[in-house]
């Protein structure tokens, strides 16, 4: 997956070859439950979306059964994790309570992109074939099941970008977002500019030159290449364009009424289950783990044949750190195994295989 343009958020969606969107039957088939957990539902909608297809509006048809088995596990497991943290009440803790409060605003942006991309994603059948004779003509073995595939890719990141495109301006010219492009012309003339100095507005909030600074330090600590971009109008323009287009899907997100609740309490409650999974794993399930020194020793004579450089061996102290991190994910992922085991012996987990060929 690629990250999209905005904010780290990811916006990649996978499609069937030859899928035209829309219909009330793809709706019906997403909302359908194909696996519960202790009670707990997980949907078509779900699913898709752990495979790629973000909003669960487009059938992943494309995506062999067992493929869809082997992530409809692991998102079993993350249900059970959810369960167990929640149950040792780290849901009622100021760690949690932080980490939600600082992402309400992406959580916001992200449930509007969402419902966008749900609802308008197109891959017309006629391009995908077309799309799929161009790149067979390019490559002469590439076959015709895999041509489709990434003809359908390419207009389907095509048709996202034109989604998010289209959601931007409408969002900034609902906010009338504006840069002073005098205010910026000033920068790296007469001197820094004062903190409270306007730089551009959006929705009747202004973003200001100190509040760009503080942005740029944690970025980049304010340097680059040996340059001070505090002083460059250029790098500070494309800032506060940035954060002129957050504050406006912002507003924009707030006004919106039909179907957006749904996607915000759903967006809001995967990011509740990420945070209370991430807990769970740091402070409880990994709270002993550690990696030694002869782990690590004994991890780098294992692999030695490989640690070679110029055909002399790389010395241990060159890839200590690098070995600690290899060792240390293998234990993790161990202790995370060890824990779900009595959880999933414990729970009631149904899963409805027949439905997985709809995903």
């Amino acid at each position: 997956m690629r990250n999209g343009t905005l904010f780290g958020i990811v916006l990649v969606l996978a499609i069937a070859p030859g899928w035209r969107g829309g219909g009330s039957a793809v709706a019906e088939v997403r909302d359908e439950t194909v696996a519960s957990v202790n009670g707990g539902e997980i949907t078509v909608r779900d699913l898709r979306e752990a495979l790629g297809v973000w909003g669960g509006g487009v059938p992943a048809a494309w995506v062999p059964v067992e493929k869809k088995k082997e992530v409809l596990d692991r998102l079993i497991e993350a249900r059970l994790l959810e369960q167990s943290a929640r149950a040792r009440g780290l849901d009622n803790t100021g760690e949690f309570r932080e980490v939600m409060r600082r992402n309400e605003q992406r959580i916001a942006i992200n449930a509007l992109l969402r419902r966008e991309a749900a609802s308008r994603v197109s891959v017309p059948k006629e391009e995908v074939k077309e799309e799929a004779r161009k790149l067979m003509k390019k490559d002469k073995n590439l076959s015709a099941t895999d041509a489709r595939a990434r003809a359908s890719a390419t207009i389907l990141e095509k048709s996202l970008r034109q989604i998010e495109g289209d959601l931007i301006a409408a969002a900034r010219k609902d906010a009338s977002a504006t840069i002073d492009e005098e205010a910026i012309g000033r920068i790296g003339k007469d001197g820094p500019l004062e903190d409270n100095t306007i730089l551009g507005t959006a929705g009747g909030e202004a973003v200001r030159y100190g509040e760009v600074m503080s942005l740029m330090g944690k970025m980049t600590g304010g340097k680059h290449g040996g340059g001070d971009l505090s002083t460059n109008p250029v790098v500070i323009r494309d800032l506060v364009n940035r954060e002129l287009t957050r504050t406006s899907l912002l507003a924009y997100a707030r006004k919106q009424e039909i179907g957006y609740s749904e996607w915000l309490n759903t967006v809001r409650r995967e990011t509740e289950r990420v945070v209370l999974v991430n807990l769970l794993t740091e402070n409880v399930i990994l709270k002993k783990v550690a990696v030694t020194d002869q782990e690590i020793k004994d991890a780098y004579a294992r692999h030695s044949g490989m640690l070679v450089r110029d055909g002399k061996p790389i010395p241990l102290s060159e890839v200590k750190e690098q070995i600690r991190g290899i060792v240390l994910a293998d234990k993790r992922k161990d202790a995370v195994a060890k824990h779900v085991g009595p959880l999933r012996k414990k729970a009631k987990i149904r899963i409805y295989e027949k439905l997985l060929p709809k995903v």
